[in-house]
C-alpha cells in the first residue's frame, strides 16, 4: 500500500519537468467519454473518484478491480486547454503496466507534446517500479 502512495506521489510530479518535443503520431485508445466535460463531470459526480488539485491541473483516482485510473485534467492556462489524460495502471507480479489514452483539444504537435511528457514518466514510473525486488 505505501508503494502505492508512493506511485500517485510521482504520477502527480510537474509535468514539464519531463518536457519533450515529439512530432511523432501517436494513436492513443479513446477515454471512455464523449468530450473532456463529460468525463469531467462523470468524475465529480462518481463518489469513488477522489478529486485533489496540483499546480492548476485536476487530478481524479480511482480504484476500480485492482487497478489505479488516474485522470490528469489541464489547468486552463495550459496551451493544450481542454484536455485530459487517462492512465490505468496495474501492478502484477512486481511489474507496473500502464496503459493511457488522451483527449487532446489543440494542435497535432502540441497533443503529441502532451502525449509525450504523459510517456516519459510512465517509463520513469515502469523502470522505478517494474522491478519489484523489495526496495
Amino acid at each position: 500500500m505505501k508503494r502505492y502512495g508512493i506511485l500517485l506521489g510521482l504520477l502527480m510530479y510537474p509535468l514539464w519537468a519531463f518536457a519533450q518535443q515529439s512530432s511523432a503520431k501517436l494513436e492513443l485508445p479513446p477515454i471512455g467519454f464523449d468530450s473532456v466535460q463529460d468525463a469531467y463531470d462523470s468524475l465529480s459526480a462518481d463518489e469513488n473518484a477522489s478529486k485533489s488539485e496540483y499546480e492548476g491541473w485536476t487530478l481524479f483516482t480511482q480504484k476500480v478491480d485492482g487497478k489505479y485510473i488516474l485522470w490528469s485534467f489541464t489547468p486552463e492556462n495550459h496551451p493544450v486547454h481542454p484536455s485530459v489524460v487517462r492512465r490505468d495502471i496495474v501492478n502484477k507480479d512486481g511489474e507496473v503496466f500502464i496503459s493511457m489514452a488522451v483527449m487532446c483539444h489543440s494542435s497535432r504537435l502540441d497533443c503529441d507534446q502532451l502525449t509525450a511528457q504523459f510517456q516519459q514518466i510512465n517509463e520513469r514510473l515502469r523502470q522505478k517500479y517494474g522491478n519489484d525486488s523489495g526496495s
